[in-house]
């Protein structure tokens, strides 16, 4: 499959998350953590424990912020609401699609035909002047500090070392010719991306039909 397909269908699937219902997020949740699982079960692994304190956090803020019928078997003053956790749960599940899509994204292709998707996705930009060659480079190359510090074995937030990131980003030696090999488009590709095109559309209809609602409901 090309890269820009890849890429293409990650952020596809980032913005139609909320057209999808709660039964479809949670079993793509499923499927999507399996498939991250199975292509690199030490990296996601590693990534999941990391990322615990976030979801409890989510859980917690959610099951206790928001109002609605109490759990019964909780005393009174320490109960959270079932609408509360049912909707840390979703969050969760959004943010574990995000997750593990990422990771998959990245145990699949290379860095190489990742650079490649990003040219093929961002060469519009050339008509305003950009090097697209040199940004998709450099975007790759912090995308990798960023991927290395979050799966380190030892973790520890100092931003000295954030700001060394951006330098080594910006300071990366791309004085060299930048050779950018492009896989062929194949019938699946081309299937996949007037898929993705539907589905885009779709997205955007809803999306005028909402603005629409809002704004005859405002007028009312």
């Amino acid at each position: 499959m090309h890269p820009f397909v890849k890429i293409a269908g990650f952020f596809l699937l980032l913005l139609m998350m909320p057209l999808l219902s709660a039964t479809t997020i949670l079993l793509l949740c499923g499927l999507i953590s399996l498939l991250a699982a199975g292509l690199n079960f030490q990296h996601f692994s590693r990534l999941l424990k990391r990322m615990r304190w976030l979801f409890i956090s989510l859980l917690l803020v959610y099951a206790y912020a928001t109002p609605g019928e109490y759990l019964g078997f909780f005393p009174l003053d320490f109960a959270p609401s079932y609408e509360g956790l049912s909707m840390g749960l979703l969050q969760i599940a959004k943010l574990l699609i995000a997750v593990a899509g990422l990771s998959t994204l990245f145990a699949s292709s290379s860095k190489t035909h990742l650079m490649a998707g990003l040219w093929t996705m961002l060469s519009p930009l050339r008509m305003l002047g950009i090097d697209v060659a040199r940004f998709a480079a450099r975007l790759l190359l912090t995308l990798h500090y960023v991927e290395q510090m979050a799966v380190g074995q030892k973790l520890k937030l100092d931003f000295s070392r954030l700001d060394r990131v951006a330098m080594d980003a910006i300071e990366a030696d791309l004085s060299q010719p930048l050779l950018i090999e492009q896989p062929a488009f194949g019938w699946l590709d081309r299937m996949l991306l007037s898929l993705m095109l539907m589905a885009a559309l779709a997205w955007l209809l809803a999306k005028f039909s909402l603005l629409d609602s809002v704004f005859k409901a405002w007028q009312a």
